[in-house]
């Protein structure tokens, strides 16, 4: 005959009579007898104790004595009292006496402290954590405050050398977190796979360019490549992998009081050219070296903002800006009908030097006294210059600043866009006007 009481209905009156409700109340509910009440209880207590595990049930029988009881009772068997006496009292075996006399006898050092076996067990276990947590701290390249996600990617790539009970404890990550990023992670999505074919070689353009460009020239460089990715994209992954361009640190003014000629303007800030060897201009700048600045003349093509020679000398005279046109002059092969603008420095400004500049059939132009704007080209070089390079480098010798500045001149014509260009390198537009 089938029972009307369901397994559900049985669990239910079972736990109404554990939370205290009366028997007759049950019974009168539900309309069933007390014993078979008592019935459904038994089964249900023999059930809980079969589903415990064997590592609980072991655990439970482990524990059933506390540590002070442990240490009581060794005290009784030091006092005198027999090992077959005390084993029926507690009801325990003699090897598990035996343990508990071997962890919990204690013994004196000579400063008057008590130990046992147990804490100096104890001792040694805290020591080998620690020794493994510095052990994880020496390899893995992160700190526990760090986002989860560059904790996560060291541990994964350390999991191996140290247990994960190590690397948890060192992080202060969960084991549950851990496990399921190792071994229940969710596929990759399209994004960040993306991100991942992405960062190799944004970091690849920045190495090349010597940590001076930012999110927009690698987005110009990728875009040569054929990867087709938003500058924002970059930036927020340039951000995520620590990627800083270089900035601004050293700032040199020359500030003397003096009057000023009048100088023809022939330029009037008017920097677009139609062709090369049309319109050069020149600035002078300065960089440390030790405790002593040192001058750096350049000659810019204009067209293609292409820096045609550069000079260094301890001395900003005519000489150093001379030698720096001699050498642009003879590299394009002595063009006529250059312009060349300048500001109205006493170097530019010299008899000797804009005779120099007659004799070659050079137009000689000035800006207004107080307006830098009016060569700005120049300026805006040598401010490139040095917020990319200058300024992060502290020289020692002029072989260190001359081999700088070539090797950033090289870099700035060849590789280096302009944005005021169309985003092409200098090389690349004398190229493509020599092509036409």
């Amino acid at each position: 005959m089938k029972s009307r009481f369901t397994n559900a209905m049985k669990k239910k009156i079972v736990e109404e009579r554990r939370c205290g409700v009366p028997m007759k109340e049950l019974c009168a509910k539900y309309h069933v007898c007390a014993k078979t009440i008592r019935t459904w209880i038994n089964k249900s207590s023999e059930t809980d104790d079969k589903n415990l595990t064997y590592s609980v049930r072991r655990r439970q029988r482990k524990n059933r004595f506390s540590e002070d009881f442990c240490k009581t009772i060794v005290a009784r068997y030091e006092a005198g009292e027999a090992i077959p006496v005390l084993c029926k009292e507690v009801k325990i075996g003699r090897s598990t006496l035996y343990r508990w006399i071997r962890l919990y006898t204690e013994f004196r050092r000579n400063n008057g402290e008590k130990f046992t076996f147990r804490d100096i067990n104890r001792i040694i276990e805290e020591n080998r954590m620690l020794t493994e947590e510095n052990q994880v701290f020496r390899y893995c390249q992160c700190h526990p405050s760090d986002p989860l996600r560059i904790k996560m990617a060291e541990m994964k790539k350390w999991k191996d050398k140290f247990t994960v009970h190590a690397l948890c404890r060192a992080m202060d990550v969960s084991r549950g977190t851990v496990y399921n990023y190792l071994f229940r992670s969710k596929p990759k999505t399209a994004y960040e796979k993306t991100d991942e074919m992405l960062r190799p070689l944004i970091q690849a353009v920045f190495a090349e360019s010597k940590e001076r460009f930012g999110a927009n020239k690698i987005k110009i460089k990728l875009t040569e490549q054929g990867v087709k990715v938003s500058a924002e994209h970059i930036r927020r992954l340039m951000n995520e992998m620590g990627l800083i361009a270089k900035q601004a640190r050293l700032r040199c003014f020359n500030s003397t009081n003096r009057k000023y000629m009048y100088r023809r303007n022939r330029v009037q800030q008017n920097f677009n050219q139609i062709a090369p060897n049309l319109l050069w201009v020149s600035d002078v700048t300065y960089a440390r070296i030790n405790q002593d600045f040192y001058a750096i003349c350049v000659v810019i093509d204009v067209f293609s903002r292409k820096v045609l020679s550069y000079r260094i000398s301890d001395k900003n005279d005519t000489a150093l800006v001379l030698t720096a046109f001699k050498t642009a002059f003879a590299a394009r092969n002595n063009p006529q009908g250059v312009t060349f603008h300048s500001d109205q420095g006493l170097q530019y400004s010299s008899y000797k030097f804009r005779k120099h500049l007659r004799d070659c059939g050079v137009i000689q132009s000035f800006s207004n006294p107080g307006t830098p704007y009016d060569n700005a080209v120049a300026e805006s070089f040598f401010s490139i210059m040095k917020r990319e390079e200058l300024s992060h480098n502290y020289y020692h010798s002029f072989e260190e600043l001359e081999k700088t500045v070539s090797d950033y001149i090289d870099f700035f014509n060849r590789m280096r866009p302009h944005q005021k260009m169309g985003n092409l390198t200098p090389d690349e537009i004398e190229r493509r006007y020599c092509e036409n």
